[in-house]
């Protein structure tokens, strides 16, 4: 199969793709390309191997847990639009322990957290530019513990964690320092081109306090707060995400 003009446009595009992950067990995963939405013509799949979510000094290992997967409509611009695989918002993820749990005493009974990693908003807002290889995407944390009940976030639809990874080098304010990403390797057969170990890095992000922790009135924000040191101002916080990408002309 010939690769077509839009896949060889989406390379550099697919080199700096992130958060996404084995929240599907095989690698690629095209389920639910929209091929029968109009204008779209490339399969994605985007996969996390590794990575870690940092806050003030307070470290969540990420694992394997993200993914991005849908397809794209090319536009004109180097921002083609996403559309998410069918019956998703495009952003799957897995829940992660949270170390320490909510008290910082690991073996304590009901004292365990998990982290669940949202799309904040539409599938809209998720947004891949071309040009300078980076991935926008506004995400909000899920923490689920008997205590924190089920809808207990740090960030909100209206308030979320705005995420600009790079492949390059980060311009973060104070005391943040520059970290720098990497593009991956890229190989290809004849229906599809893989870039794999794509290195993307974020540290300018701010991160709002929690809201509606405790049986989803709030009642134990401040202990969630305390625990992740939130609000937390840009300067303060940072993200390393490994990923895998695969995209598929049709």
């Amino acid at each position: 199969m010939e690769l077509r003009k839009p896949l060889a446009a989406l390379l550099a595009l697919g080199a700096s793709f992130v958060f996404a992950s084995a929240a599907s067990a095989a690698f690629p995963d095209y389920t639910g390309c929209p091929r029968t939405i109009s204008g779209v013509s490339i399969c994605v799949d985007v996969q996390d191997t590794s990575g870690a979510l940092n806050i003030k000094g307070f470290n969540v290992p990420l694992g394997r847990s993200l993914e991005i997967r849908g397809g794209f409509i090319p536009n004109g611009t180097e921002r083609p639009d996403f559309v998410p695989a069918t019956g998703t918002n495009g952003f799957i993820s897995q829940a992660v322990p949270v170390p320490g749990g909510l008290l910082g005493i690991e073996w304590l009974p009901g004292n365990s957290v998990l982290a669940i990693t949202e799309l904040a908003g539409s599938p809209s807002a998720i947004h891949f530019d071309v040009e300078s290889q980076g991935l926008s995407v506004p995400v909000k944390v899920r923490l689920v513990n008997v205590l924190l009940g089920m809808d207990c976030h740090i960030g909100t639809n209206s308030r979320p964690v705005v995420l600009n990874f790079t492949t390059g080098t980060t311009s973060p304010p104070a005391p943040n320092r520059p970290i720098r990403g990497h593009l991956g390797e890229i190989s290809s057969t004849e229906e599809q081109i893989f870039i794999r170990d794509v290195l993307d890095v974020e540290n300018s992000f701010a991160v709002p306090g929690a809201t509606e922790c405790g049986l989803g009135l709030g009642l134990i924000n401040t202990l969630v707060n305390l625990k992740l040191r939130l609000p937390s101002a840009a300067g303060n916080n940072s993200v390393e995400v490994h990923n895998d990408i695969a995209l598929r002309p049709f």
